[in-house]
């Protein structure tokens, strides 16, 4: 069977097509996510007899940092969201040159957007972090870290963009092989950055930083290289002012919303991490990050998900396929029921040892472990939330996903999280995730099934 045929998701299966890219895209997910593991593992091991708190402080640097570089990150996948919207639909409607020129202005409309938005934060960062209750040798640290990372994240645009502009014709191996190979580098050198081994200088914070930043650089050069040359799915050469203006319109569409939505996640992050910082200690922030960190490894499945439901629903949503888009949705809240409820079980077994692979501290393993046995069984919930989001921006339906996520991360999470903190410290701050993962993942289900028309946008 050729490429094309493999890739067509306007005929044959559904669930074959979904299971076809899940695979990759989770392979490439896994990667990406474990570099943020990695990470807190070997800064969690960070000894200095003169600092003697520096493992705690260095978690706590990341718990505050994080959350800032997951905006830019965010900001990333919003536009490759319109990218893919904009691309899949001109596909589905068999505009083959103009889905080229939508790529190419895609790539240059997220150079501009993130390179404004960088900066704005970099200017806005130490006063954030501050306002969060950072204290000063932590406050340092998180800078450190921000000040190498973030102008990475407009690398990272051209990355993203390659990446969906791929997706967007139904392809996962090459997509999935950017992300893989950005990953795969930044893992290898993060502890020769963070340890100083060998001739690389001991940078600890700002080593995880580097390694992130010389990672992101390599995707965005190999992405570049297959879009522009492999498989010549961008076309600069035949952009107009008229051509590039129409474009923008069309991923700005769902572009911004989506950036929107997905930039309210972290800080709705950053506001539980200010709830926490503010209140509690910096042992709870650690905690509170490591936990973070091992809710990848249960959500990991469900975004590689999110990246495949796109492609289906986008195409077959241009095409009129209406009866394909609804069944792309049902299989993916079955996959995330089952996958959830065997990640919860996992997680809750072998809990203590998961907690022991982030950090030797008995204290921090202590607040750590309540997590697991709280918030993973509601994870297929909160995958109900950025599936249907995912899904309805392919469709150029954006505003739906934005509303789900304003209703699970503003309302709901930071609510119920500042609620339970004063109720019960870090253990009620879980329960309140949970809380939150419940209930909008319910309305999030119930309203794309129900009420969402299953049609597309003309792109």
């Amino acid at each position: 069977m050729s490429t094309l045929a493999k890739t067509n998701v306007l005929e044959g299966s559904v669930t074959g097509h979904i299971l076809r890219m899940l695979g990759p895209f989770s392979i490439a997910v896994i990667a990406l996510i474990s570099t943020g593991i990695v990470d807190t593992i070997y800064l969690g091991r960070l000894t200095d007899a003169a600092r003697p708190n520096l493992a705690i402080m260095a978690l706590a640097a990341l718990g505050f940092a994080f959350p800032l570089t997951f905006i830019g990150n965010s900001a990333n996948i919003g536009l490759g969201a319109g990218t893919m919207s904009a691309v899949s639909r001109a596909l589905g409607e068999g505009e083959d040159a103009r889905a080229k020129r939508h790529g190419a202005a895609a790539i240059l409309m997220a150079l501009l957007v993130m390179s404004i938005l960088v900066a704005l934060m970099l200017l806005s960062a130490p006063y954030v972090l501050s306002l969060a209750g950072a204290t000063t040798e932590v406050k340092e640290m998180a800078l450190g870290y921000l000040y190498i990372s973030m102008p990475g994240l407009v690398i990272v645009s051209v990355a993203s963009m390659s990446n969906n502009i791929l997706r967007a014709a139904g392809e996962a191996a090459l997509p999935s092989a950017i992300m893989i190979s950005s990953a795969v580098i930044n893992i290898i050198l993060d502890p020769f950055f963070i340890f100083g081994i060998g001739p690389f200088p001991r940078l600890e914070v700002q080593g995880a930083a580097l390694a992130t930043l010389i990672g992101n650089i390599f995707g965005a050069g190999f992405g570049l290289f297959l879009v522009v040359f492999h498989r010549k799915a961008v076309d600069f050469a035949h952009m107009t002012f008229q051509s590039v203006k129409h474009a923008w319109r069309i991923i700005a569409q769902v572009g911004l919303p989506a950036a929107g939505t997905n930039i309210i996640v972290p800080v709705a992050t950053f506001a539980a991490v200010a709830i926490i910082g503010i209140t509690m200690t910096e042992a709870d922030v650690a905690a509170f990050t490591v936990a973070s960190r091992a809710e990848l490894i249960s959500v990991g499945l469900l975004y590689a998900l999110s990246a495949c439901i796109g492609s289906i629903t986008g195409r077959n949503g241009g095409a009129g396929n209406i009866t394909r888009v609804r069944e792309a949705f049902r299989v993916s809240y079955w996959i995330c029921i089952i996958w959830s409820t065997v990640m919860a079980l996992i997680l809750a077994l072998f809990a203590p040892q998961i907690a022991g692979i982030f950090t030797k501290d008995v204290l921090l393993i202590e607040k750590i472990l309540p997590y697991f046995y709280i918030v993973p069984i509601t994870i297929f919930a909160y995958g109900f939330v950025f599936i249907s989001a995912a899904g309805l921006n392919a469709l150029g339906r954006p505003i739906y996903g934005l509303v789900y996520t304003i209703i699970r991360s503003l309302l709901l999470y930071v609510g119920f999280v500042y609620i339970g903190v004063q109720l019960a410290g870090l253990t009620g701050a879980y329960y309140g995730m949970a809380a939150a993962n419940l209930i909008s993942g319910f309305i999030a289900f119930g309203w794309t099934m129900a009420r969402v028309p299953m049609t597309a946008k003309k792109s």
